[in-house]
């Protein structure tokens, strides 16, 4: 029997890692803004019949905390069948 491998709780560490570096080079009010372009960009890519991506807590946070970059993991994971 092999592992299972959870992959929403590692990348949202990692996710959590980058956020933390980000704010303290980026600043506060343009994470805000990608976080809410990211949440836009996989909502509108929801509207997609093909793709289909469940909105959990880990697919929202991913996407919040990573932003456009975390929008395209969620998208990415998801065509290629790994379910966050």
């Amino acid at each position: 029997m092999g592992k299972t491998v959870y992959l929403g709780p590692v990348l949202t560490l990692l996710l959590l890692l980058v956020l933390i570096y980000a704010i303290i080079s980026v600043g506060i009010p343009q994470l805000i803004i990608n976080s809410i372009i990211g949440i836009v960009i996989l909502l509108l890519a929801n509207l997609a019949p093909q793709l289909n991506i469940k909105l959990n807590l880990w697919n929202i946070l991913i996407v919040a905390l990573g932003g456009i970059l975390g929008a395209i993991l969620v998208i990415v994971l998801h065509l290629g069948g790994v379910e966050i």
